[in-house]
């Protein structure tokens, strides 16, 4: 008993002197300074199969661009005079004044950066400027200012030889843990499909028609039953079990559930993880470009082929495909990576800092 008892005390003081427990403290983080640009790239002939990925949400630890395109300004509010009522007859218009709404802490929350920035067709910017930071005081990362960039001449190459279209391009500094520890940092960007598309790939339905009347309805029912005998005859209907590989139909959604689900769906999205195993860098990418293309929903119901087979001004539909990039490399510092996709790029440099070095 004794002996086990000296054994566990001689392992949790291993592990208290050990890195983990020094990451416990802000004052011996490691920071690095990482400049990311990813694009798309020109259209090319496809010369590969990609299975038809819907688009996902992500939910990483770290999101430096929200906050940088749509900041929140509760705390400058909270600062300001409250608005007086308005009078009758009076067109003072006070302008540096908060409403009571904006300021209550009970009230439903003003500030919600998914519906703001569904108010952008594109990203409001590529090239992204930030405001820097201070490593020795900040306990979390930030973003830094444009003239630390130094992939602007690889830019600019791009888009003079027409290799690709930069979609992001941004520099930002935060401390590195081990895999576990590590802050994955959202990267979005590109046109805004929010307005056309549904998070999950389909397209936003459209409102519906009012409801056909009686002798209407017979009569769409014998034109429907005609079409299909037509179509069998002219061996152009064939109906098969096979799976197709292509999204299945889409679900059926109230006006109600469509309008709740409308949010910003960017052209870029994804995470990018760096994290250390011993001295040794990691970068883990998941990344994906959604491009809108044509599709024949995968009908393996006979029902909805006959369905499908009816809808003659709709033989195809558009569906919000998600092509992804998923790599994980080991990478030295200082040294320029390039992750490459038949749709996009990404090029990543971790660069070392002051606080680097392990203390």
């Amino acid at each position: 008993m004794i002996r086990w008892l000296r054994t566990g005390a001689m392992l949790f003081a291993v592990l208290l002197s050990g890195p983990l427990a020094a990451q416990e403290s802000p004052a011996d983080w490691r920071w690095f300074e990482v400049e990311v640009m990813v694009f798309k790239h020109h259209a090319n002939r496809e010369l590969e199969s990609f299975p038809w990925h819907a688009p996902r949400q992500f939910t990483p630890a770290v999101d430096l661009l929200s906050p940088h395109y749509v900041p929140n300004f509760f705390g400058y509010l909270n600062g300001l005079p409250v608005c007086p009522e308005p009078q009758e007859g009076s067109f003072a218009l006070q302008v540096l004044c908060a409403h009571a709404h904006e300021i209550d802490p009970f009230a439903p929350p003003w500030y919600q950066p998914e519906q703001m920035l569904n108010r952008y067709q594109t990203a409001p910017t590529t090239i992204v400027d930030g405001r820097g930071g201070d490593m020795r005081t900040s306990f979390s990362p930030f973003l830094m200012p444009r003239d630390n960039h130094e992939f602007n001449d690889f830019r600019q190459q791009l888009i003079r030889r027409q290799v690709g279209t930069p979609l992001l391009h941004l520099s930002y500094r935060l401390p590195v843990f081990n895999r576990n520890q590590g802050q994955t940092i959202r990267l979005f960007g590109g046109r805004n499909f929010g307005h056309e598309f549904l998070p999950n790939g389909y397209p936003i339905p459209l409102a519906e028609t009012e409801e056909p009347t009686a002798y209407q309805g017979e009569a769409q029912l014998f034109a429907e039953l005609q079409e299909l005998f037509e179509q069998l005859s002219n061996q152009q209907l064939q109906l098969s079990y096979r799976d197709h590989g292509t999204p299945n139909p889409p679900p059926f959604l109230t006006e109600q559930e469509s309008e709740a689900l409308q949010q910003a769906v960017w052209e870029l999205d994804g995470l990018l993880h760096i994290y250390l195993v011993g001295n040794y860098l990691h970068i883990d990418t998941d990344l994906e470009l959604r491009v809108p293309q044509q599709v024949r929903f995968n009908q393996r119901e006979l029902t909805g082929q006959i369905e499908h087979a009816l809808q003659t001004d709709q033989v195809t539909s558009e569906f919000l495909r998600s092509y992804r990039l998923n790599q994980l490399r080991r990478v030295i510092s200082h040294e320029t990576h390039y992750f490459d996709h038949p749709k996009l790029g990404l090029v990543v440099q971790i660069r070392r800092t002051d606080l680097s070095a392990r203390r």
